[in-house]
């Protein structure tokens, strides 16, 4: 990775796996009304939670992103040297070229006129400010 490469690649990857949850908790889920015959014989109310989708957004946040990373903090230099992942970084890289991802900080920049956000200093105070107040409440 050269220059801004990383930042570019988390970026890309953030809306691989946002796409792909909501794929794949479409493509699970199913529209079976109360009463009538439901999948693999369960109760009514499991029945209405495989409507929702949310058994294959969690079965692809498990298989997804859970597991890669396990293989990856485990073998890293085979995880690296692997064809599919060399495809799957310059997925991510192209996503964020595309500036679809870019967007999102014009609509922040709304956001924070409307919603009338101010830099952390105002909250919380500046790093001095907090290390002066911690250290007068530990003199008392």
């Amino acid at each position: 990775f050269r220059g801004s490469n990383l930042q570019a690649f988390l970026i890309g990857r953030q809306m691989c796996v946002t796409l792909c949850m909501f794929v794949v908790a479409r493509l699970t889920s199913c529209d079976v009304d109360v009463g009538e015959e439901t999948i693999f014989g369960v109760s009514d109310g499991v029945q209405q939670f495989f409507n929702t989708g949310l058994l294959g957004a969690l079965i692809t946040s498990i298989v997804g992103s859970l597991a890669w990373r396990i293989v990856a903090s485990s073998f890293p230099v085979a995880f690296l040297s692997s064809p599919l992942i060399y495809w799957i970084i310059n997925l991510c890289l192209m996503v964020e070229t595309s500036g679809v991802c870019s967007a999102a900080w014009g609509l922040a920049m709304v956001h924070k006129k409307v919603a009338g956000y101010q830099l952390d200093e105002v909250y919380i105070g500046t790093c001095e400010e907090r290390a002066f107040n911690e250290s007068n409440k530990l003199k008392r």
